[in-house]
């Protein structure tokens, strides 16, 4: 995620976000949410994806059971996860008062794939790739 500095500052002192930071800091979970709404609401932009290809060797899906398995792992692995994060964006709704999040096509390249690396047949290459 790339974003201004001051964001981090808003994001960390804004007396506003003080019962959602507090929502983050109980679930421990749904900070990038959160991010995302400081953004939105300083900027009234919806999101842009830019692309690139980046090597992430700590990529958890790298320690499958095998060098041809990608295991699944974190968070974003358990079955609730995804309910979690929806639940955060209702949650930030209700104690800001405001929905600043935009459904947005904005992109820099035309074709995003998968970006972590995962081990098969003993290299490194990107998890998309067979």
């Amino acid at each position: 995620m790339l974003l201004r500095a001051d964001y981090l500052h808003k994001y960390s002192c804004w007396t506003k976000l003080t019962p959602a930071r507090a929502v983050v800091d109980r679930d421990r979970n749904c900070e990038d949410i959160l991010m995302n709404f400081v953004a939105a609401m300083e900027s009234g932009e919806g999101p842009l994806l830019v692309g690139g290809r980046v090597r992430d060797y700590g990529d958890p899906r790298n320690r499958g059971k095998g060098e041809t398995e990608i295991g699944r792992v974190g968070l974003s692995s358990r079955k609730e996860h995804w309910e979690s994060r929806g639940n955060c964006i209702t949650e930030f709704h209700r104690l800001l008062g405001v929905m600043p999040l935009r459904y947005s096509y904005g992109k820099v390249v035309g074709q995003i794939g998968e970006q972590g690396v995962c081990r098969k047949a003993g290299k490194l290459v990107l998890c998309d790739q067979d």
